[in-house]
């Protein structure tokens, strides 16, 4: 078990398939290379709370990748749908409920995409492209 929530995404994005065996980095992202990170991102983290103490929960974060980037349309396009896939399978993994392992007294509900993937900024010959994502938990009063 995870002693903290970003630690157990962290966990959880090892076992993604998709990522292959690239590195998973969290708040960090070199210039180059093919890497990935997972970045908090702030935000109200109580959706709803229940008079025992007990409530429903939200952990906002974004799944960030330096990618080869230039003129080859292929390349770009396998960057772009690395994100559409990523996407869907967060969805399988609600459906499945397969979900990371939070520290104690917090129960998964739900991990998801918030937005699409999309290209934030480029260099020469790399490009960072982000999605952002929610998991949804329920923590006990």
């Amino acid at each position: 078990m995870s002693e903290s929530i970003i630690h157990s995404l962290w966990d959880y994005f090892l076992t993604c398939p998709l990522m292959g065996n690239s590195k998973i980095n969290v708040d960090f992202l070199p210039e180059k290379g093919v890497e990935y990170s997972i970045d908090t991102t702030p935000a109200t983290e109580i959706v709803k709370q229940y008079v025992d103490g007990s409530s429903i929960r939200q952990y906002l974060f974004v799944i960030r990748s330096v990618e080869e980037y230039g003129p080859d349309v292929l390349q770009n396009l396998s960057n772009s749908g690395f994100y559409e896939n990523l996407s869907a399978w967060l969805e399988r993994q609600t459906r499945a409920k397969i979900f990371p392992i939070l520290p104690d007294g917090k129960t998964p509900q739900k991990i998801e995409a918030q937005s699409t993937g999309y290209l934030f900024t480029t260099g020469p010959d790399a490009g960072k492209y982000q999605i952002q994502c929610r998991l949804q938990y329920f923590q006990e009063g």
